[in-house]
């Protein structure tokens, strides 16, 4: 199943959903860090993944630091952001998974505003 997304800036994206043979699912949250990550990549270790997180993967500004952001509705975000920080990806009661969001003192700064972990799209490095 998939949709496909086209939003006001930038290309259109998709959104999908596989079914899988049981054998072949992300069991564990282990599993599912090895390919999706929600942090802010090292500077240092991975200077082209960070600039990529920096300009396509954090939502944002907003809440509290700007509230006239699109995705604010009602003084919340829509999105849901900032996201908890966990110290490691848990999955609910209905399969959904929270993903590991450390507090590690690393941020994108958009608009003079600092954003940490809590303001990543999950995405996959490769």
């Amino acid at each position: 199943m998939y949709t496909i997304e086209f939003q006001k800036r930038g290309m259109p994206h998709a959104h999908i959903l596989v079914f899988m043979e049981k054998g072949s699912k992300f069991p564990t949250a282990d599993d599912i860090d090895k390919i999706i990550s929600a942090e802010i990549a090292d500077k240092t270790v991975d200077p082209d993944l960070y600039v990529i997180v920096g300009d396509c993967m954090m939502h944002g500004p907003c809440g509290a630091a700007k509230k006239d952001n699109v995705c604010m509705v009602n003084g919340k975000c829509s999105k849901m952001f900032p996201k908890p920080l966990n110290i490691r990806t848990s999955i609910d009661a209905n399969g959904f998974p929270a993903y590991m969001r450390r507090i590690d003192g690393r941020f994108i700064e958009k608009n003079g505003i600092r954003l940490d972990n809590g303001f990543v799209v999950p995405y996959n490095r490769d």
